[in-house]
């Protein structure tokens, strides 16, 4: 199968090798729905087409599911699955899925690119450029000069990756890649808060916290304000219902100010944001209980451009600190044959920017302090593209 090759970085950086997938189908859906339960209780044509197949990825926010369907002898060609998915009525695209050469990870490609020109360039120049590309300019985010969100027009399918390497070419271009999605991992949160004090659990005795029982008689957070980004945050949980306590709250996908969790199943950023900053009363303190809170949704994908957006804001609305725990899939700790230990999933070139421009300009300046949790996988964290960026 034909390999491409992409370059989310500079020249020099290492280069993620995709290709396509023999027995992967991507569905995205008009109405938004999962294309199985697009007809509510009553079964569909299209639902009849995945009824043998695994969902294997699935972003609700955007209507697309991954599934993985038999391409044994007697079974439905993945080809001819496509064919009568696409006349479907719901059905917006049903096409192929790249999977990462190294770890055979499943990979999503929009009809979006990221383009970075240089910062001496004329900016009307490049949007002629884009124009020439039949490119439509999306978004002009902010964290960085004379750089664009693009789209190309719908249809244009897998020809995105040949448009990404002619203006990748160019020599007033810096960065140029496809938007590539793929899983983004929640990193575990354990309920008993044997981090904040030396305790007992269970009838067993507990020394492995922080010592942030100690560092309460010092400071406990006040006038700081945590941005927190993940799944979806319970604004209204009375850990978090001072006065003053939540500020910016922002859905980055829809650009709501509802943050709140979409289902039972999004539950961690909640728990991510009691661990850094929760009230303290109903015995569920955070390590810096009188700080704010920055409610951040970011349901999107690990490498969408919705992840530089949620930067840009949390930095430009006055985060001290920003706080991810997420990232890349950790590698299954006991097997050292994991290929997952091996793979760096580094940040595309629109989050390296969103990072930096937080990290140099946020905090009036001073540059916000931006952590990553460096995840369950007993490996090291140099396999994590984002928890060891240097910002």
């Amino acid at each position: 199968p034909k390999v491409y090759f992409v370059r989310k970085g500079e020249p020099g950086e290492p280069v993620v090798e995709l290709e396509l997938s023999s027995d992967l189908i991507a569905v995205r859906t008009r109405s938004g729905r999962p294309v199985t339960r697009a007809g509510g209780p009553v079964p569909t044509p299209a639902s009849a087409l995945l009824a043998d197949g695994q969902r294997v990825l699935s972003f609700p926010d955007s209507g697309v599911e991954v599934y993985r369907v038999p391409v044994t002898r007697g079974a439905r060609s993945v080809a001819a699955r496509k064919k009568a998915l696409q006349a479907e009525p719901d059905v917006r695209f049903a096409g192929g899925v790249l999977v990462d050469k190294a770890t055979r990870e499943p990979v999503v490609y929009t009809e979006n690119l990221f383009v970075k020109f240089a910062d001496g360039a004329d900016a009307e120049a490049c949007r002629a450029v884009l124009r020439a590309h039949d490119l439509a300019i999306k978004d002009e985010p902010g964290f960085a000069v004379n750089a664009f969100f693009v789209g190309a027009p719908e249809g244009t399918g897998r020809k995105v990756f040949d448009i990404a390497e002619a203006l990748r070419a160019r020599d007033d271009v810096e960065y140029c890649h496809p938007e590539l999605v793929r899983e983004r991992r929640r990193k575990r949160i354990f309920p008993p808060q044997w981090h904040l004090k030396a305790t007992t659990v269970g009838g067993v005795a507990i020394d492995q916290s922080a010592n942030v029982e100690a560092a309460h008689a010092l400071a406990r957070g006040e006038g700081i304000t945590i941005a927190v980004i993940d799944d979806g945050i319970d604004i209204e949980h009375a850990e978090f219902a001072g006065h003053g306590k939540i500020v910016a709250p922002r859905e980055v996908l829809s650009r709501s100010d509802d943050p709140r969790p979409r289902g039972a199943q999004d539950n961690h950023g909640t728990a991510c944001a009691g661990v850094a900053c929760a009230d303290g009363t109903l015995g569920a303190s955070g390590v810096a209980p009188a700080a704010r809170l920055m409610p951040l949704r970011l349901s999107a994908g690990l490498g969408s451009f919705t992840e530089a957006e949620a930067f840009r804001w949390a930095a430009e609305q006055g985060a001290d600190v920003i706080s991810c725990s997420w990232g890349p899939p950790d590698g299954e700790w006991w097997n050292p044959d994991d290929p997952q230990h091996r793979a760096v999933d580094v940040p595309p070139a629109h989050t390296r920017l969103a990072l930096e421009y937080a990290a140099t300009q946020g905090r009036g300046g001073k540059g916000c302090v931006i952590l990553f949790a460096a995840g369950n996988g007993n490996e090291s964290v140099d396999n994590d593209g984002y928890a060891s960026h240097p910002m």
